[in-house]
């Protein structure tokens, strides 16, 4: 017996089902009563389930859930007008779907017999080739991004792995990693990749100590290390994974911690000071150490001490094999303290202008790297990851305005004419340190501040960098603060507010033919933080856009933007113009988009265009609404293009979408 969807809202055989997140469609295959008493948590608080619903929905899978569940895709179902289906339709559903179930098992246990025999194939293979001396192995696997924003998982998986080499030791240190990555051309870019590369979260839940530009789950390579099975060492190879170690390969903690010897004859000392390469066993970074041949006294000490802090060193005490010395993360201001010992000077009196400039030129070009990992797009789906992402921002603003005082110096050292405060400032660390600006925080937990642009301080030589810089700049403190409030909107309270990816837009543009260099006039009903607007003032700078937005918030940004604002509710707007163009993207929710699309057809010029997002829903729902939008659609010869599954992912929604684009004929 069909039943009427319409009137019903408990489980019946038949009876049709629709998931409005997903857009499934299916139908009820089998009503069974629990085994035992068990309740479900839903809208009216606590309730007993009274039967086990099974549903199989269009693509053949099959659900089982408690009625309490079900209920909801059942009134989902009516709302839309789906129809349910007869007993013997009932029967062939459920039995495609189990037909369709078993074969997939049966495909499942065939790949799983045949990648046991491939694993142990490969096995045999590299068992022998593993060295004896071998107690760990440096692995690259190339991770793809697997999350769901909207579930709130995060997760990535392996779609490569390659073998870099293999280590006597157990512990995790970067510069081995970084040194492995050399070994192909795939990793061989981390070898040299910012400190921000080098993660360590050896912690409940935590991803371990491991190399890759990029969070945790993004895409990339990462390079880890694991340890070996002291049986069978094989079993603890990724499988399958390309191999990168030659033949001659020895332990590469070897080659990294192998010392570098120099030596520099210092006037104040009665022997030459010793540079040697040794490995910080504690953090796992490579430092050069300068040794003393003799005891100094402790004024001698602290004079010393004063001098290798100001090259961005310290001093180490003696640990195991390790001497005591003065220690550098950089060759090059090791250096520069042994150069200044020789002469009895500080390395900034020793050190011509023309070395300087080079030196300042040098590390303008090394911070590109970080500058660039700090800029870069990053996801802000969740309110930490947003709070990352804005950290990452603010220094990399840091690094651009310590470069670009970088620069600006190796100039004027090349060329003699450095101000007087900063005759004394050369190293990375003191330029850091100037640069830095004033960051304004609300206080809030997930707030990482906003940068004023402004310098932190107020000395000579904080002031001279700021003058080479450009000093402040209030347009700078404007965008930034206006940066900040918009992507504070992702996790407002504002319904329907996913605003335009910028690729989307540009299709946009393009299915409009909007001719760049012409002035016309566009309509943008539902506004938002203005995406559409902005990319318009950049690719069609001569357009006038005329828009609409209902909500306050997101009003006083498009007015702060200096958009053009006609409207507030477009479902009440009443134009004083008809436009040669309409861009939108309207709230889906009640069958608005549709609404929202006929609206704004009509406030069109003869021969003008519209451009719009959309819901598929009205597409194929049977409701009168959706049915009277697809006749409407088609008598003004409308064209739908479906648009990638996830296009609105970064906006905080995986909803199917499409893009439909109507002409309105001319008289």
């Amino acid at each position: 017996m069909i039943n009427d969807n319409t009137t019903l809202t408990r489980p019946t055989i038949g009876l049709a089902v629709y998931n409005t997140r997903t857009g499934d469609e299916g139908h009820i295959v089998k009503i069974e009563t629990p085994a035992n008493v068990s309740h479900v948590i839903g809208l009216g608080g606590m309730a007993r389930v009274q039967a086990e619903v099974t549903i199989v929905w269009n693509d053949l899978t099959i659900a089982k859930m408690p009625d309490a569940i079900a209920a909801d895709y059942i009134e989902s179902a009516a709302r839309y007008e789906l129809p349910a289906i007869g007993d013997n339709a009932t029967a062939e559903l459920l039995a495609n779907a189990v037909a369709k179930q078993e074969k997939e098992f049966a495909e499942r246990k065939q790949a799983q017999d045949q990648k046991k025999i491939e694993v142990e194939a490969y096995r045999a293979q590299y068992r022998d080739k593993i060295p004896a001396w071998a107690k760990s192995v440096i692995v690259a696997e190339l991770r793809q991004d697997v999350s769901d924003t909207m579930s709130d998982y995060w997760n990535s998986r392996t779609v490569k792995s390659i073998v870099l080499g293999f280590s006597k030791h157990t512990r995790d240190l970067f510069p081995e990693m970084r040194q492995a990555a050399r070994n192909h051309p795939d990793t061989a870019h981390l070898a040299d990749a910012p400190e921000s590369a080098e993660h360590r979260e050896k912690y409940s839940m935590g991803g371990g100590f491991y190399l890759k530009t990029g969070s945790r789950h993004s895409d990339g390579w990462k390079v880890s290390k694991r340890d070996l099975y002291e049986k069978d060492k094989v079993q603890s190879l990724p499988f399958p994974s390309i191999w990168a170690v030659t033949d001659d390969a020895q332990a590469i903690a070897r080659k990294v911690s192998q010392p570098t010897l120099k030596t520099a004859r210092a006037g104040n000392l009665s022997h030459a000071i010793t540079i040697e390469k040794h490995m910080h066993t504690k953090k796992g970074f490579e430092m050069f150490m300068c040794i003393l041949p003799d005891r100094v006294e402790r004024d001698e000490y602290l004079r010393l001490l004063d001098v290798a802090k100001s090259l961005g060193g310290w001093y180490s005490k003696p640990w195991g094999k390790t001497p005591g010395g003065f220690a550098f993360k950089e060759l090059e201001s090791a250096e520069s303290f042994c150069i200044g010992q020789q002469q009895g000077q500080s390395p900034v009196q020793t050190a011509a202008p023309k070395q300087l400039g080079a030196k300042f030129a040098a590390m303008a070009d090394q911070l590109q790297t970080a500058i660039d990992d700090k800029l870069r797009d990053r996801l802000t789906n969740t309110p930490k990851r947003q709070r990352q992402a804005c950290q990452a921002r603010l220094e990399g603003l840091h690094l651009e305005r310590a470069q670009k005082a970088m620069r600006a110096l190796a100039s004027l050292h090349d060329a003699g004419t450095v101000p007087e405060a900063l005759r004394n400032v050369q190293t990375k660390a003191e330029i850091l340190e100037l640069s830095r600006s004033v960051i304004e925080r609300t206080g809030a937990y997930y707030d990482a501040g906003r940068d004023t642009g402004k310098p932190r301080h107020e000395s000579p030589e904080a002031l001279a960098v700021w003058e080479l810089i450009g000093g402040s700049n209030p347009l700078h403190a404007k965008a930034e603060s206006l940066r900040t409030r918009i992507e504070q909107l992702q996790f407002a309270d504002i319904p329907s507010y996913f605003p335009t990816p910028r690729s989307i837009i540009e299709q946009m543009i393009e299915f409009a033919q909007i001719p760049p260099g012409v002035d016309c006039t566009i309509l943008e009903p539902s506004a938002g933080h203005g995406a559409i607007i902005d990319a318009l003032a950049e690719l069609r700078p001569m357009a006038s856009v005329f828009a609409c937005e209902v909500w306050g918030t997101l009003r006083d940004i498009l007015k702060d933007k200096g958009a053009n604002l006609v409207g507030h509710d477009f479902e009440g707007y009443e134009p004083e113009r008809q436009f040669d163009f309409a861009l939108m993207n309207p709230p889906f929710e009640r069958g608005q988009d549709a609404a929202h699309v006929m609206r704004a057809f009509e406030m069109l010029k003869p021969g003008g265009r519209l451009v719009s997002v959309m819901s598929p829903g009205p597409f194929f729902r049977s409701d009168r609404k959706s049915q009277e939008f697809r006749d409407w659609f088609s008598a003004q010869g409308g064209d739908r293009h479906d648009l990638p599954k996830g296009s609105f992912k970064q906006a905080g929604t995986s909803v199917d979408t499409v893009l439909v684009v109507i002409e309105k004929t001319k008289d």
